[in-house]
């Protein structure tokens, strides 16, 4: 014999709304692991950029693919009254692969395959893997590093550098010193053409 629809209703529908309760609240945590704030040491920048194709633009000088998945990404930015000082970028993507080809096979940024990874202290929460898993590859003379994760084909990308410098201010045009003083000119007069 089966119950009354109403003592079930009165079971199942609490039971319910606690299971979505439940889903709400770990799918809001879940959100706010993802987006911890970075805690800075040192200067805060003053600008935080975290458009994907943006960051992904300015740190391999081309759009993504078609192919390339865009997990993470930001993009920091300090400046002052004269324009840009520094910046720094952190990036994860499911790289497709002509994405590979472009930083591995043609190495376009000239990278160096090294041992281990050396992160930044300031960086985001999912810029995380272990050292194991990974390959990685480095600018000789910057800090770009490029990260491969072979099990489930992931790129993990920073630099941080002082983007384009300013040039050498003008410099000031020499003063005119002042002639003799005295009572006659210190040019000739003009000569007349004949």
């Amino acid at each position: 014999m089966l119950p009354p629809l109403k003592k079930v209703l009165w079971i199942v529908l609490p039971l319910l709304g606690l299971l979505a309760w439940w889903g709400w609240r770990w799918a809001e945590g879940r959100a706010a692991a993802e987006a911890v704030p970075m805690v800075w040491k040192g200067e805060a920048p003053q600008r935080a950029m975290t458009d994907g194709a943006e960051v992904f633009r300015r740190a391999f000088w081309r759009q993504a693919g078609a192919g390339d998945k865009i997990v993470h990404a930001e993009r920091y930015e300090w400046s002052d009254e004269g324009g840009l000082t520094k910046m720094q970028w952190f990036l994860e993507v499911k790289p497709s692969p002509e994405l590979l080809k472009y930083l591995r096979d043609d190495n376009a940024f000239g990278l160096a395959k090294t041992g281990a990874a050396s992160l930044p202290e300031e960086r985001p929460s999912w810029f995380a893997f272990k050292g194991e898993e990974v390959e990685v590859w480095h600018a000789p003379q910057g800090k770009m590093q490029l990260i491969f994760r072979a099990r489930d084909q992931t790129l993990f990308a920073t630099d941080l550098g002082r983007g384009f410098q300013r040039g050498a201010p003008e410099p000031l045009p020499k003063a005119v010193a002042p002639g003799p003083a005295g009572r006659l000119p210190t040019t000739p007069p003009p000569q007349p053409k004949p």
